[in-house]
């Protein structure tokens, strides 16, 4: 029998190596930083039976009904699957195959393959629908997220250098403005709150051109990804409100949600698959040539949107997925797509850094259904970006993520590994 452990403080402070003054049902420090506050639930595992299944099944990510469960992913509105057009061999895995990926070695291109877009459907049901805590917890977590998006202009699914001071779009501006206005909300003004919500909303959907459901609309995956974050924001801000008009409001948008996230990704597999990016001799060799620092920094930046339409089509269906299965209703699984989870690569503060990383260490790109083949391999809670190890508390279950930061999350990761 495996030793229980003997942790007291939450796993917030433990993995940062701060003082945890250990308060419920948040410790100060977590207040502070606005993230979320977890203790190793000790009285609760004793009095709790071991989990039905293997340790590490692949398949338990999204939520089916299994004996009347609600399934927690929702479908949304994808185009098919883009096959590799690219002649040069892609360091990515084939999207239902379960062995991971080859290495990823001075191969800076990973995430441009065409393979690399497209979306498995491999789900298998999990043995049981997760409880209201893991689902709350979730989303509690995700709205700490906005809130360090209003104070750091950044967070874990939109990246530091998406947006600037100059080139935020205006939807993105408005969203910034609906969380600001969220943290002031009180039972006393939240009549004037409702409307100035709902205006937040119909503003954006009035600035797009009237939609074919089936074309894709001519903007930029760019543009694209502005509008499906910022429609994001006012439904996370609503659907999950105190307030039962706000929230009947936010669900007649569900819908368009839905069909946003579909035409981003449409967009994103488009460009991925006419990138002329990919393949770039001069990066795979590491040649320091001319005009090997601008492949580099355009590289970079596709790296920052490619990834942040990644994760924002994640969050979306997840979200919209829990938002269901609280309410009880009927939602399906909507497929599987690739990540990268390694903390560095996200948390790179420039296109040089982000370069030394990506040639020298595995960027964990792993599609997020078959997450906890990072556990497999080896790897650490603390090499894993915090999106993934929030997104995994929902596909895994509290306890299973708990106990890895746990055993794992207390070790620096090794140079290059």
């Amino acid at each position: 029998m495996s030793r229980r452990p003997k942790q007291t403080a939450c796993f917030a402070c433990v993995e940062a190596k701060r003082g945890c003054n250990k308060a419920l049902p948040s410790c100060s420090r977590c207040l502070d930083k606005e993230i979320v506050c977890i203790y190793a639930s000790l009285q609760q595992r004793r009095q709790r039976s071991p989990p039905a299944g293997p340790e590490l099944n692949s398949g338990d990510g999204c939520v089916s009904p299994v004996q009347n469960r609600v399934p927690l992913i929702p479908a949304s509105t994808t185009g098919p699957a883009l096959t590799s057009s690219s002649s040069s061999s892609s360091a990515v895995a084939d999207p239902g195959a379960a062995a991971q990926p080859a290495p990823f070695t001075r191969d800076l291109g990973w995430f441009l393959s065409p393979s690399a877009w497209s979306i498995a459907y491999h789900y298998q049901p999990p043995p049981s629908l997760p409880s209201t805590r893991v689902f709350t917890n979730f989303i509690r977590g995700v709205q700490a997220w906005l809130v360090r998006f209003l104070r750091e202009s950044h967070n874990p699914f939109i990246h530091r250098h998406l947006y600037s001071e100059t080139d935020m779009p205006r939807c993105m501006q408005d969203a910034y403005s609906a969380i600001a206005i969220a943290q002031t909300v009180t039972t006393e003004n939240e009549h004037m709150v409702d409307p100035i919500s709902s205006s937040h909303v119909s503003n954006l959907l009035a600035c797009q051109l009237a939609e074919d459901p089936f074309s894709l609309p001519l903007l930029s995956t760019k543009e694209h990804l502005a509008r499906t974050q910022a429609l994001l924001i006012h439904l996370l801000l609503a659907l999950f409100s105190t307030s039962i008009s706000r929230r009947a409001n936010a669900e007649s948008f569900i819908e368009t949600l839905q069909r946003w996230t579909g035409q981003l990704w449409e967009s994103a597999a488009l460009d991925a698959a006419t990138s002329p990016l990919w393949p770039t001799t001069c990066l795979r060799s590491g040649n320091n040539s001319v005009g090997a620092d601008d492949l580099v920094s355009d590289l970079y930046q596709a790296f920052v949107l490619s990834e942040s339409v990644r994760r924002t089509w994640l969050l979306c269906n997840i979200v919209i997925g829990v938002y269901h299965s609280l309410k009880g209703t009927w939602s399906t699984c909507g497929g599987d797509i690739y990540i990268t989870t390694s903390a560095e690569l996200w948390n790179a503060p420039s296109s040089a850094r982000w370069e030394a990383i990506a040639r020298h260490t595995d960027p964990l790109f792993v599609q997020s259904l078959r997450g906890q083949s990072l556990l497999a391999r080896g790897v650490r809670a603390s090499q894993v970006d915090e999106f993934a190890r929030h997104l995994f508390t929902v596909m895994w279950g509290l306890e299973k993520v708990e106990n890895w930061v746990a055993q794992t999350g207390l070790r620096e990761p090794r140079p290059g590994g």
